[in-house]
């Protein structure tokens, strides 16, 4: 019997129970690594990454209400780096918002880049590529050890793949910089050529079958290496040799607009509809459409419902085919069920996912219960919550990716 067409698409979430790093541990880790090159000259123990997050956070503290709990997060801080960058004069790349803006002084730097240590728009674009390295190689670093320090978990993982293998033909739609999901697709189509690395947009939109790998905003295997094109992106299996990132060291990927963002072999921090312009990011969204259109299932693993260029990818999901969409999320036990949470409340997923899939949120039910509950029984019973409307059909389970990873045949329950 021919298996029908399931895409899954992998957030952030995903990788938390792998050892990735969580949003506020990228923090963290940023501004340890802007401290070395990046000190302030007038404070040594803070450096120009802390500066420009506390200026962020003092600024929200007057003009965002308390009860929002509104902090920077490192996509913010690092979107206000590449805006930075930006504000100052660049030649032909001047901004033209500029004319209109004033720039703020901003303190000295302790040691020397080049020749210079008062902050301009070349120290600026510096940090922030330097930055996005600094993400990299984390990463890199912590899925080269993920075999000997999470086997149990990635055997879980595997086993859950497989598993739903066994039903579906399956594409994979990934966020996340780690290949945690990919090693148990590694011989998924993913648009490079096996044997030069070489990108061939060819590979993904001209397939006569289904399975993909399609890495969203890049991954630890990317890699910008000397050769024919200077900034092309190539596939590098081997985690442990040497790869040619050096986002700081590159011309910045500039617009128009007068945006500016660094040469990189990922997407991070906000303004991904520009970064995403180049290969293979453009053809991967490109192909992300028509998998949106032509599968029969979707599952959505640790995804936050938070980029507005995927979610329109299924804006039409509900074209009255009734198709199944699962949504893999982790909340406390003092959660509300997504039938009754208030919509100005900070449960983001549940309610963004609710909108993106067009599903009525009272037409959700927990345990068969209409009345106002917590997901904490649910997560004891390792069940969904479902919607009743057999026309939009929708499950989110709330115990996170690795407890629904050890228990396969409840998620297949609900995508079949």
């Amino acid at each position: 019997m021919k298996k029908r067409k399931l895409l899954i698409v992998v957030g952030a979430g995903a990788s938390i129970d792998f050892g990735m790093p969580s949003v506020p541990v990228v923090g963290d880790l940023l501004r340890t690594a802007a401290q070395s090159e990046f000190s302030l000259r007038a404070d040594r123990t803070s450096n120009l990454y802390r500066y420009i997050e506390q200026q962020i956070a003092e600024y929200w503290r007057a003009h965002v209400p308390p009860h929002l709990g509104k902090t920077p997060q490192f996509e913010d801080v690092l979107y206000a780096i590449f805006g930075l960058a930006t504000a100052f004069p660049s030649g032909r790349y001047t901004s033209a918002l500029g004319a209109l803006i004033g720039l703020r002084a901003l303190p000295e730097l302790a040691n020397p880049i080049g020749s210079r240590t008062q902050v301009d728009g070349h120290l600026v674009s510096h940090l922030g590529g330097a930055m996005v390295d600094a993400l990299l190689d984390e990463f890199r670093k912590r899925c080269r050890t993920l075999t000997t320090d999470r086997p149990e978990q990635l055997r879980t993982a595997s086993a859950f793949f497989a598993a739903l293998s066994e039903q579906f033909e399956i594409a994979v739609a990934t966020l996340n910089y780690d290949d945690i999901v990919f090693r148990s697709f590694p011989e998924t189509e993913t648009g490079f050529d096996p044997e030069t690395g070489r990108f061939e947009e060819t590979r993904i939109l001209l397939r006569s079958t289904w399975p993909c790998f399609l890495h969203l905003h890049g991954s630890v295997h990317f890699d910008m290496r000397e050769g024919a094109g200077l900034h092309d992106i190539h596939w590098n299996e081997d985690l442990d040799g040497s790869f040619q990132q050096n986002a700081w060291g590159r011309s910045g990927l500039s617009s128009p607009e007068g945006a500016e963002f660094p040469m990189s072999s990922i997407v991070a921090g906000y303004g991904k509809t520009t970064q995403i312009l180049r290969r293979p990011f453009r053809t991967y969204y490109g192909e992300l459409d028509r998998l949106a259109v032509g599968c029969d299932a979707v599952l959505f693993m640790g995804y936050g419902f938070g980029d507005i260029h995927l979610n329109m990818a299924f804006e039409r999901f509900r074209n009255g085919r009734r198709r199944p969409a699962v949504v893999i999320d982790y909340a406390p036990d003092s959660a509300m069920t997504a039938g009754w949470i208030e919509w100005n409340e900070m449960h983001q997923t549940v309610t963004s996912a609710m909108g993106v899939l067009e599903t009525r949120q009272k037409s959700m039910r927990w345990l068969g219960h209409e009345t106002p509950g917590t997901v904490a029984e649910l997560k004891k019973l390792k069940a969904f919550e479902l919607s009743s409307d057999p026309d939009t059909p929708l499950a989110i389970w709330y115990d996170g990716m690795l407890g629904a990873c050890e228990h396969p045949e409840r998620v297949l329950d609900m995508l079949r």
